[in-house]
């Protein structure tokens, strides 16, 4: 598969950032991807949180533990994951605006308030975004952090949402606090997308679009893409003869290695005629990470390693 694409100088690359934000269509892999980099990043010597909005335990098992929690747990030398919970966030990132746990606490804790959070449009998302922001660019608590995020609707939303406060609040510590996000998710020193998607031609138009997305309305820019779910490439082999198979038993078995082949090749092609045609469409095509696919899925860490090994090999 043609186009850039050398995974351990992606990575290494991407280790200098201070937010990754990892994004794709559901069931692309997302959270596959928020691993591999988590852990690739923290045996670059990185203090990394890897934190996602899933309702589900997928990064926590990925990763060698249970479950995940609403705070962050260790899950190996440098690398801490976290759930992310809205409502958690909204009175956290509202202590860290208002500069005090105890007023945040009186003003969030109550019934009316609560009820009131509720009804405001897109406060959950900004308190979402806020915090991992302060977390990865304020405080600079880790080197590092990986957000798996929504889906990419979604996300597009989430992101545009400092723009939007920028646009029609002008006093407060609202726009402030909007402001300095904004910078943020600007500055490739500091913020960077990572987008996933499926070998599909559909798929991989649909990446393509939320790649200009992010860089033309949202001003964010694309680190990498990885391409999840590509079938080995094998050559098609011509089945034999009756002469040199007289049982008929290797011309199926040759059969199914060959759909598997045609299936590869196809998705190959869709990969290639995008590249190509992202270029003719005179678009910076990032670095591009092919991820094989995985008939048995993931059983835990070892999977992760054995995957993320294998890309560094490659590299």
């Amino acid at each position: 598969m043609a186009g850039p694409g050398d995974p351990s100088a992606l990575f290494d690359a991407l280790s200098q950032r201070q937010l990754l934000i990892v994004s794709g269509k559901g069931g692309v892999g997302r959270t596959t991807v928020a691993a591999l980099l988590g852990l690739a990043l923290a045996r670059r010597g990185r203090r990394v949180l890897v934190a996602t909005v899933g309702l589900d335990d997928r990064l926590a098992w990925m990763l060698g533990q249970s479950a995940l929690a609403d705070t962050p747990t260790l899950a190996g030398p440098g690398l801490f994951i976290q759930r992310v919970v809205p409502t958690v966030c909204v009175r956290e990132y509202g202590a860290l605006v208002l500069h005090s746990e105890r007023i945040a606490g009186a003003v969030f804790d109550s019934a009316p308030i609560r009820r009131l959070v509720r009804t405001v449009p897109g406060l959950d998302d900004f308190a979402v975004l806020g915090k991992i922001w302060h977390e990865a660019v304020r405080a600079r608590t880790y080197d590092c952090v990986v957000f798996d995020g929504p889906a990419t609707g979604h996300l597009r939303y989430t992101l545009g949402i400092p723009q939007a406060i920028l646009k029609t609040v002008s006093v407060g510590p609202l726009p402030r606090e909007a402001q300095a996000m904004q910078d943020s998710l600007e500055d490739p020193r500091k913020t960077q997308a990572v987008l996933v998607g499926l070998p599909d031609r559909w798929p991989l138009t649909e990446l393509g679009e939320m790649a200009k997305a992010l860089r033309d309305e949202l001003r964010v820019h694309i680190g990498g893409m990885f391409v999840n779910g590509l079938w080995p490439e094998l050559p098609e082999l011509t089945p034999p003869g009756p002469d040199i198979d007289p049982s008929g038993r290797v011309a199926p078995m040759l059969a199914a290695t060959n759909v598997v082949a045609q299936q590869s090749a196809r998705q190959r092609a869709h990969v290639e005629a995008w590249l190509a045609g992202e270029a003719e469409a005179g678009r910076r095509v990032p670095p591009v990470v092919p991820l094989p696919w995985r008939w048995q899925g993931f059983a835990g860490l070892a999977d992760v390693h054995e995957v993320l090994g294998a890309l560094e090999v490659r590299g």
